[in-house]
């Protein structure tokens, strides 16, 4: 849904409202509150232009800032550190699909598979 509200969070926040307000008082907050937000939208908006006019930014170098806000959010910690724990991708192999693993006399892999982490730094 929107602002990463589930269906039943959304019907529980619902459930509340309409135990708290009443139905018959809730078409009526809806109400405000849709009113409201094309306000905040709107001024939002009116700013924006207000800035930009102000300015006198020419729309290629607003492009420009809006790249570089959006290379300074990939610097977010969080997305650093997902880069960085993630597994490498397995490099693609050729159209034979993978390799299959050599079989010692006993028909069990010779290999012992690779620990994702380290034993030892735990």
């Amino acid at each position: 849904m929107f602002f990463d509200i589930g269906t039943g969070e959304f019907l529980f926040i619902a459930l509340v409202a309409v135990l708290i307000l009443g139905p018959d008082k809730l078409p009526k907050a809806i109400a405000s509150m849709v009113q409201w937000a094309r306000v905040l939208r709107t001024q939002a908006m009116n700013a924006r232009r207000e800035i930009v006019a102000a300015a006198d930014l020419d729309p290629t170098i607003t492009d420009d800032l809006k790249q570089s806000v959006k290379d300074l959010a990939d610097l977010h910690p969080r997305r650093l550190a997902a880069s960085i724990l993630s597994d490498p991708e397995p490099e693609p192999s050729g159209p034979a699909g993978p390799a299959a693993p050599a079989r010692g006399a006993t028909g069990s892999s010779t290999a012992a598979p690779a620990a994702a982490f380290d034993p030892d730094a735990t």
